[in-house]
């Protein structure tokens, strides 16, 4: 499966499992979903990431920096992506990580400030997004079950855009 071009995987943690996107360019993803862990455990996320890793094989994982003094991420998250990196340096893959500032400051290119805004837009530059795209989230419901794939295309496109 592996070529010469390079090949991201992009993995985006959140509270039910995780999100990815496995693309070799951003106009043409090969794969992005969302993967639920019921019950959540950060064991068995790892558990498969590690098969999409060795399935896939990537040639560059993008993930998150949860760093920032800031951040809201869970400390279960924070530590499977902990665990991520860890596993990606064991096998000498390269890791790259991006703050939320970054991806921020990436889709403010184009008027994309909310999580909404940034799917609703790649939703309109990938059309087979399009029957996914989450509803406007209202402060009483929870993050719908798609964003997740949303963020890790996120995470790559900023990865693409950023890296010249």
């Amino acid at each position: 499966m592996r070529n010469s071009n390079s090949v991201v995987l992009a993995i985006y943690p959140n509270a039910r499992g995780f999100g990815y996107a496995f693309l070799e360019n951003p106009q043409e993803p090969k794969d992005c979903g969302v993967v639920s862990i019921l019950p959540i455990c950060n064991n068995r996320c790892l558990m498969r990431i590690k098969k999409f890793i060795a399935h896939y094989e990537p040639t560059l994982i993008v993930l998150q920096d949860f760093a920032i003094e800031h951040s809201r991420k869970s400390r279960r998250v924070k530590e499977l992506i902990s665990s991520i990196v860890q596993f990606c340096h064991d096998q000498r893959l390269p890791v790259r990580e991006y703050s939320q500032e970054q991806i921020a400051f990436v889709f403010e290119q184009f008027k994309a400030w909310t999580k909404y805004e940034i799917a609703k837009l790649i939703s309109e530059w990938l059309p087979q997004f399009k029957g996914k795209m989450p509803r406007i989230r209202k402060p009483w419901m929870c993050e719908d079950y798609h964003m997740g794939m949303f963020d890790a295309m996120a995470l790559a496109i900023t990865h693409f855009y950023l890296r010249e």
